[in-house]
């Protein structure tokens, strides 16, 4: 039997028991992660690497807020596996039956529900405009627009595309250390990027929020922006009110129509998740965990620990000694 060169590949399959660190587990991403439901955090990333693409499916049990960036050069598409309701992608609702596109120079956001389960590929813009050839800028429009884009498509090639995606990561169906012969690889890149340009080529964005919708999720991005740049002070939800000229009641509204939770307990998540981030870094000397979380407006030291504790499961003190470790 005539040898073949081995081509090159990367794979990896991590669990991840912090927000943080399931944030820094994909590749090449520079994203932030916080959590925002109670309890034990477990994720998990499985990702794949191979002539130029970018494969990969991740799975949270918690809600969380992600934001961030791919690498450079690509298009990026996510189709849910499955979700515990549904969640909010750049202002616009995302559901299992959608999928969420943008290109590398646009930063995203996305809010979860628990239990969201995704696999996406992130592909070379050349790589998929060969294979979608759009013969006029309207259809290049279409494929890379301006923003991060819900899209949606036929049910049938959804399926379709989602499946296909899904046997790389079956164990009973591919063994990755096959992608070291050349032959599989491009067998398997002709038919990720043909089912790809199908369903994009037949793909149409969703239909948009009203704008009652879009203006909530404008004034809980600007509230949110507003109290994390000032968390030394700390930030209440009057002076969010007296920020952003609205009443308590329309503050409440817009945080609850956006993300089905309140303005006081999505904050102190995020204020949380930051001191979090600060304990499992390395601490300078004579550091003490009440200087962080005063850092953080916490100053009811009591309270905060057992907020602390409510959200990730375990006290300040243990993030701090396993982080050491």
């Amino acid at each position: 039997m005539p040898q073949t060169a081995a081509s090159s590949y990367s794979f990896q399959n991590r669990t991840t028991r912090d927000s943080d660190e399931h944030a820094e587990a994909l590749q090449d991403w520079d994203q932030v992660y916080d959590q925002l439901s109670p309890g034990n955090f477990e994720g998990k990333v499985v990702d794949l690497h191979f002539k130029g693409l970018q494969i990969f499916r991740e799975t949270t049990n918690r809600s969380v807020s992600q934001h961030g960036s791919s690498w450079d050069g690509c298009f990026v598409v996510g189709i849910p596996i499955s979700m515990n309701g549904t969640g909010l992608f750049s202002k616009q609702v995302l559901t299992r039956d959608s999928m969420l596109t943008f290109h590398s120079d646009q930063e995203f956001s996305l809010t979860t529900p628990e239990g969201f389960d995704v696999v996406a590929v992130a592909i070379p813009e050349a790589t998929l405009l060969e294979a979608m050839n759009p013969d006029s800028q309207d259809q290049l429009r279409h494929v890379f627009p301006k923003s991060p884009t819900v899209m949606v498509t036929a049910q049938g090639q959804l399926d379709e595309l989602r499946n296909c995606l899904l046997s790389i990561f079956d164990p009973a169906s591919f063994e990755p250390a096959l992608l070291r012969y050349p032959q599989v690889q491009r067998a398997m890149s002709s038919a990720i990027i043909g089912h790809l340009a199908e369903v994009l080529h037949a793909a149409s964005h969703a239909p948009l929020p009203n704008r009652s919708f879009r203006g909530r999720c404008q004034v809980v991005k600007e509230a949110t922006h507003y109290a994390l740049s000032h968390t030394a002070e700390p930030i209440t939800v009057a002076d969010l009110c007296q920020k952003l000229n609205i009443s308590r009641r329309m503050l409440n509204y817009c945080f609850q129509d956006a993300l089905a939770t309140n303005p006081v307990h999505y904050l102190r998540s995020l204020r949380l998740n930051g001191v979090r981030r600060d304990l499992r870094q390395p601490l300078p000397a004579h550091t003490q965990i009440r200087d962080i979380a005063g850092k953080w407006g916490f100053w009811h030291l009591p309270r905060f620990a057992a907020e602390y504790r409510a959200l990730f499961g375990e006290l300040p003190s243990e993030t701090a000694r396993n982080c050491r470790h």
